[in-house]
């Protein structure tokens, strides 16, 4: 697995400027933070992001680590030491999917989709609360994981089809997916 850290240096995956700034009361930026949260979901591999939802692959062009903050907060907010409150997630500007072992469709346009498409699929509500992030996943976010590429392609559409003998599948809370083969 690439560290999202380590490609954002290397120009593979951008943050937007403020999340590289914020910082929690440790010191580790929001990006860095998140690294760790989409790090057993997604990869990087040149200047791409690959997730599995089901057994469908995405990969998006150009991929990104977008927010929007929201402005507004309320009486309550200020009393449970919630600082900063919004919305991560990543998109691109172009996407396609294939099927575990099939060919890749065509590209598409993500101009074609509003970000809320991307909120649902990619995103965390996230806060900084206390001196600390918190992150609450969409629906989205909770159906992927992370890459078959451990795997054979013949392995892993028997596992798919319910067909590999001694093997157990189930997803964590994670969302990652766990294989157990009986010995």
């Amino acid at each position: 697995m690439l560290s999202f850290a380590a490609l954002s240096f290397a120009y593979d995956l951008q943050y937007h400027p403020f999340l590289l700034q914020v910082k929690d009361k440790y010191g580790v930026t929001l990006a860095k933070t998140l690294d760790k949260v989409y790090g057993e979901k997604i990869q990087v591999r040149n200047k791409r992001c690959y997730y599995f939802e089901s057994d469908v692959e995405y990969e998006i062009d150009r991929c990104q680590i977008d927010y929007t903050q929201q402005n507004v907060y309320s009486q309550a907010d200020r009393l449970n030491g919630i600082e900063i409150k919004g919305t991560v997630w990543i998109e691109g500007n172009s996407f396609r999917t294939r099927k575990v072992g099939m060919e890749w469709d065509e590209w598409k346009s993500t101009e074609l989709f509003p970000s809320l498409h991307w909120f649902q699929r990619t995103g965390f509500e996230f806060r900084k609360q206390n001196g600390e992030f918190k992150f609450i996943p969409t629906s989205g976010v909770k159906r992927i994981h992370g890459s078959y590429n451990y795997i054979s392609k013949s392995r892993t559409q028997a596992i798919q089809n319910g067909e590999a003998s001694g093997i157990v599948i189930r997803e964590s809370g994670t969302g990652k997916i766990v294989i157990q083969e009986s010995r």
